[in-house]
């Protein structure tokens, strides 16, 4: 991941409570897979200025963060969720190209 830089992740009561009940994923299972070391971090833009963000957790489950950006390396998780097939297929194809 080379243009996005996770510095801080900015938490309400909104997207934690989404992202929980939504998902059944916690704060810290978000912030476990964001403070990732960036060579694990897949990262592409989306509509309205916000990223995907593709990363594993500790247990190797492949995670979809969907960040927005909120100045100076601070993102609000506007939504969390395990990836998909084609996600876990699009980080493959790119782990694969990085180790090259």
């Amino acid at each position: 991941m080379k243009d996005l830089s996770i510095l801080g992740l900015v938490w309400d009561t909104f997207n934690e409570a989404h992202i929980w009940e939504r998902h059944q994923l916690t704060r810290a299972e978000v912030e476990e897979v964001a403070y990732s070391p960036p060579e694990n971090l897949y990262a592409r833009q989306t509509y309205g200025g916000r990223f995907l963000v593709i990363g594993p957790k500790a247990d190797r489950r492949l995670m979809v963060l969907i960040l927005a950006p909120k100045g100076s390396g601070k993102f609000y998780p506007v939504s969390a969720r395990p990836a998909d097939r084609k996600e876990h297929r699009e980080y493959r194809e790119w782990k694969v190209g990085t180790q090259q």
